[in-house]
Order: C-alpha cells, then structure tokens, then sequence
C-alpha cells in the first residue's frame, strides 16, 4: 500500500489537516493538490526515477513527496539549508531524472545552481522550477539516459553532515507502519490534536512525524521558517496542545514564550523530544509545564524509534526503556539493535553499509549500559570518544557536566589536533558571566583532570544544522582561530 493511502486517502474531505503560519487545509485540497502533481509527472512515466525536491510550502511538498511515491519513483527531499557546495556535492551524488525546485529561498537562488549543475553534466534532466511553489516551470536537459533504481518506491533522505560528509539513507515504505506505531504511543495521538512538528522535511523523523500526525486524523502544524513569534501565534490559535521537535528547540522555545504568551505552554500536554541527547535536569527550567508530559524519544535516522523516556525534575543518568518491538544488545559497550523502521542501505555506498551492520544488526555508535534486558543508560558516542595522552574522554560526559552549571544556556565539547597530547578537549559554552577561569573551578573535583577543557571559547549561540549542534562547523571555528 502507497504513503498516499495510509496518510491521505481516508481523512474525511473537510478535515483541517495542515496549519501553516499564513494558511489551513482540509485534506480534500491535499488530496486535489497529490492528484495535480500526478497529472504533471505522468506523462514521464517516473517508474524507478530519482526525484530530487526543494519545496519549502510544506502543503506542496507533501502532496508531491506522495505523489511521486504513488507512482512508484524514488523521492529524495532536499534540505532548504544546503549552499552551494553541498547543493552540488549532493546533487552530483544523487544524479536525479527529475528535480523540483523553488527559485529562491532566503536570499540564495536554488534553481541557478542547480541548472548550472545540469549544464555542466550533461545528462538528460527534468527540471521544474517555481517562484512560489505551485505553478511550476519545465526546463529539459538533453544528454545521456541515466540508469533507473531497480526497486521502485523507495525514498532517499540525506543526513545533515554536522559531522562530516552528508550520506544518503534509502528506506522502504513500510517503515512508517512501525514509527507511526511508535509515536502515536508516546504521543498518545488523536484526531483532536493540533500538534507542532518542528522538524525538516528532508530527514526521516520530519518525514515520519509529519505523517503520523496526518495518519492520526489530527491537525498538523508546522512553520514555515523559524520564527518563533509566528510560532507561537499559530499555537495560540489552534490552542496546540502537543509538540515535536529537538531539546535545543523546544528550550528556545519555552524561553520566549514565557515572556510573550504563557498560556500557549500550559495548554501543552505532551513533549516529544528527538535529535539530541537530553541534558541532565532539562525539565527543571520549566515551571510553566508541571502538568506537561515529556518523553525523549530516542533512535535514529538509519532505525527509527529504539526506546522512550518519560523525564521528571532533576532527571539524570536517563533510563530509557526499550520498546517492545526493537531487539538490541551490547557488544563491547556499543548498542546493536533491530528495528521495523531500518533503512535499506546507504545510496550508491556498499562499503559503508557493510560498516555499519554485522549479521543484520545496526552498530548505532553510542556507547550504553543495560541495567536489565529491556533499560539502558547512554554513556556517550563512540565516534565522540576523545584520545588525549592515552585517556579516553566522552565528550558527552564533559557536556553534561557543564550543562549543570547554571550560568550555561548551551554547550558542546569536541576533540582537536594537540602536538603534545594528540587531542585536546575544547567547550563552545554560551554564557553571559561565566569566564573560563570559572568553568575551571567547577570541573574539578567532579571530573578527572584530565577531562577538563583544554580550551574554553564563548559563543553567543551556537550553530545549529536541521536542529543538531553543527560539530563540523565548530571544528572549522577552532582550526580558523588557530590560523589567526
């Protein structure tokens, strides 16, 4: 059965399935707009073709994400925040027949890379480009026929490479069975909801959380940039009463909403936190939310939902509790699991796909400790493990301890190049009082000396790529300064 059919087909006609910040539609105009882009690409059989789309107006994306999968092509949603560079770098990856592009979005021009890109290749592509998303202009690139995916259907997400290369990840339809499962439960979903994804379309869980809303009959909210002033207001009108998004978000969030209306927050009844990892005491700042369940939702892009945790006031050392139907295991301190939501494998790289699975299990790079078959702690990630003079430090571990100083609004630990230690610890803390003598003074006695930061620089924010702390650009930050 198509995404069309479990999403969209049985919601009655007049239904308010989607809030934007200027407009609502029922599901019947969904449904018009999934038959109009039907209309337009069924002239070009898309059987097993890859369709690239950089559709920001989420009531067009979604109807062409499920268009295109009805008639069995292979959609690949890209991030509105890609530039020049990884705009091309994926592109050129990717190969698409098809491309569906916005001319321009906050003040860059999509569609001019991306038919420069077709220029220079010199293969036959279909580019549609639009200056507002729905009436859509045919540009034809003539050269060599490209080769089809062999199983049609399927769709391609790109990861947001805060930590190097973005890497393409091909799923099955059927993983939105599992996941929409998964969510509903802590969600505890239904049609009477107005519930905010705070999510981008170009990852699996903005994919899947959006439609599992959708799935559930209920109304879907979602912003059309990040403002949270619009935000709020539309959570004011629709009287939202849950919420998805990450950690870092959701706390931007609570902050200014404080301040300008209250009375949105308190009408929330469930948080679903998913991206990040939840630092230590993370509902105690938030005294308008006593009544509000939050739950972190924890897994990620390659297997979906793994385990949930229900956070209570001075929640440390989170026990997530695995769900019932994940397998998992720990080998050498490093989870394995199973899922129903596992991707297929990553697009057009064998190699790394046979890293990451052994035996048909998915290696998920964080370091855990079970307490029982089915509880667990996170202790860090293994890609995340510092090396300095011999010792091993989790950067998690740093972070979390500077998270429990109260002056600190946000923080993250990286590792870097040393000549005499091999690697340094180095914190990006935003603050407004703190000095690095204080940082200091704080970190001993609770860590090992040797786990304390090295360097300490001060940021006003730090700089975030589809909702996650962007490591890459923190390391690009440190090795500049030390050039100066």
């Amino acid at each position: 059965m198509k995404l069309y059919n479990k999403v969209l087909a049985d919601i009655e006609e007049n239904t308010i399935s989607l809030t934007t910040f200027d407009s609502r539609f029922t599901a019947g105009e969904l449904r018009d707009a999934v038959s109009k882009y039907e209309e337009l690409l069924r002239p070009y059989n898309v059987v097993g073709k890859r369709i690239a789309i950089l559709v920001p107006a989420i009531q067009q994306f979604l109807p062409l994400f499920f268009a295109i999968n009805k008639l069995k092509g292979t959609v690949a949603p890209l991030s509105w925040q890609f530039r020049k560079e990884d705009l091309n770098n994926v592109i050129d990856f990717l190969n698409p027949h098809i491309i569906f592009t916005v001319n321009e979005h906050n003040g860059f021009s999509f569609s001019e890379v991306i038919q420069g890109w077709a220029s220079e290749k010199g293969n036959e592509t279909l580019i549609f480009t639009s200056e507002n998303c729905s009436d859509w202009h045919l540009t034809n690139f003539q050269g060599a026929t490209k080769k089809l995916e062999t199983i049609p259907g399927r769709f391609i997400t790109f990861t947001s490479g805060s930590t190097g290369t973005p890497k393409g990840l091909i799923y099955k339809e059927e993983i939105m069975d599992y996941s929409y499962e998964q969510l509903s439960k802590v969600m505890k979903l239904d049609n009477k909801d107005n519930v905010f994804v705070y999510a981008s379309t170009s990852t699996v869980l903005g994919i899947i959380s959006m439609s599992s809303v959708l799935m559930a009959n209920a109304n879907l909210l979602v912003a059309n940039e990040f403002d949270l002033v619009k935000i709020i207001q539309r959570m004011e009108d629709t009287q939202c009463n849950k919420f998805i998004t990450t950690p870092s978000i959701f706390k931007a969030l609570y902050n200014f909403a404080s301040k300008l209306n209250p009375k949105v927050l308190t009408n929330l009844e469930v948080v679903c936190l998913v991206g990040e990892k939840i630092p230590d005491n993370y509902v105690n700042p938030f005294p308008l939310l006593e009544q509000c369940i939050f739950v972190s939702h924890y897994g990620s892009s390659e297997t979906g939902a793994v385990g949930n945790v229900y956070l209570k006031k001075d929640s440390k050392d989170l026990e997530y509790t695995l769900i019932n139907e994940a397998e998992a295991k720990s080998v050498e301190g490093e989870l394995y699991v199973k899922t129903g939501a596992m991707f297929t494998e990553y697009f057009g790289n064998p190699t790394l796909t046979n890293e990451v699975f052994e035996d048909g299990w998915y290696k998920m790079g964080d370091l855990v400790e079970f307490l029982d078959d089915q509880v667990f702690k996170i202790i860090g990630r293994k890609k995340d493990i510092i090396k300095k003079s011999g010792q091993q430090v989790v950067s998690a571990e740093v972070e979390q301890i500077l998270h429990r100083m109260e002056e600190v609004q946000s923080v993250a630990v990286i590792g870097a190049p040393h000549e005499v230690f091999g690697e340094q610890i180095v914190a990006f803390v935003v603050s407004e009082n703190l000095t690095a003598a204080d940082i200091r003074t704080y970190c001993l006695g609770k860590i090992s000396s040797y786990k304390v930061p090295d360097k300490i620089i001060f940021l006003e924010e730090l700089p975030l790529n589809q909702g996650k702390v962007d490591k890459l650009k923190l390391r690009t930050h440190f090795a500049e300064q030390q050039l100066t």
